[in-house]
């Protein structure tokens, strides 16, 4: 067994979530963590008890590592380990290497038999959301079609996008002039389906990459999973994705059936008896939970459902389910 993994991006909001649920995955190769970020050294708490000095990636540190993790700067990561003198896999979390020659899209749910790629790509969490939902319903309630509303929190782009939330909210609090550098619009108290013309945030490309990978996680699906139409909305929230979700089944669906099929896939399921799930309190929860279930009150074979997850979490378990698997 290699003697580590390299995570690239520790400093990351998603990096940090790595490093908390690296040891629950039961590697055996110590995360070794690193940046590549022009100032070599970031110090940051790893703890409340640790602060850690982050080291610069070096070719040493990629031809000793089992596989090598990206939350950030893929692109330059990939350049690093091309240059390697050792065939070490890359994990990608940022999608950006998703048009690189031997690029593989992982869901190991969906998969009959080990994967062998240089790139292994990580689904965007909201697609990945998506995509375990229906396969949950699938498997039990055959689904025709589905429509989906998903909303999207500021730490999904980064800590620069949650300051900014948070300096928009202050200021728009104190009637003063708001900051605009993240999403060239007012995100606070306010809903997004497009950000502004000059944002670092493009809500259609993000939209876009849900879309195809979610065409490529229904083939990859042996009982074909239907591929829903996403509607991509960026929140005025801090963390966790949510979901407004309609889904029409082959047949007219039995609700209390489904909900308690749901349960059986150990799906966290809000029934009438508690509140339905929220953003906030989905955050370090592994998985999603599912409430507000309801028929469609003009479609016979309709039904709503209202999703939410931890975005990070969730790609955060599925990165080590494949380095599991890698090592």
């Amino acid at each position: 067994m290699a003697d580590s993994v390299l995570l690239i991006g520790a400093d990351t909001l998603l990096g940090r979530e790595i490093r908390d649920r690296y040891a629950e995955g039961k590697i055996g190769a110590r995360l070794q963590s690193a940046t590549l970020e022009k100032d070599a050294a970031a110090v940051f708490a790893a703890s409340e008890d640790e602060i850690e000095v982050v080291a610069a990636v070096d070719a040493a540190m990629i031809e000793e590592a089992g596989a090598v993790v990206a939350t950030n700067f893929a692109q330059e990561a990939w350049s690093r380990v091309q240059g390697a003198d050792v065939a070490t896999p890359l994990v990608d979390l940022t999608g950006a290497l998703e048009k690189e020659a031997g690029a593989v899209l992982r869901a190991p749910l969906f998969e009959t038999k080990p994967v062998e790629a240089a790139i292994h790509l990580i689904p965007q969490p909201g697609a990945w959301l998506l995509a375990s939902f229906l396969n949950d319903l699938h498997a039990h309630h055959a689904v025709a079609r589905a429509v989906v509303t998903l909303f999207e929190p500021a730490s999904q782009s980064g800590r620069a996008a949650i300051d900014e939330l948070q300096k928009q909210t202050v200021a728009l609090l104190s009637f003063k002039p708001i900051p605009k550098a993240q999403y060239d619009a007012q995100l606070s108290f306010n809903l997004l389906p497009r950000t502004g013309e000059d944002s670092k945030i493009h809500l259609p490309e993000r939209e876009a990459r849900i879309h195809r990978e979610l065409a490529a996680l229904a083939k990859l699906h042996a009982g074909g999973l239907p591929v829903p139409s996403v509607r991509l909305v960026h929140a005025p929230t801090f963390h966790g994705y949510a979901a407004s979700v309609w889904v029409d089944f082959a047949k007219r669906p039995n609700m209390a059936q489904i909900a308690a099929k749901l349960k059986e896939e150990g799906v966290d399921v809000r029934d009438e008896s508690l509140d339905p799930p929220t953003n906030t309190g989905a955050a370090g929860q592994a998985g999603y939970a599912v409430g507000a279930i309801e028929a469609d009150r003009s479609h016979p074979t309709g039904a709503w459902f209202w999703l939410a997850a931890d975005n990070f979490r969730l790609q955060a378990d599925l990165a080590i389910e494949v380095l599991r698997e890698l090592l």
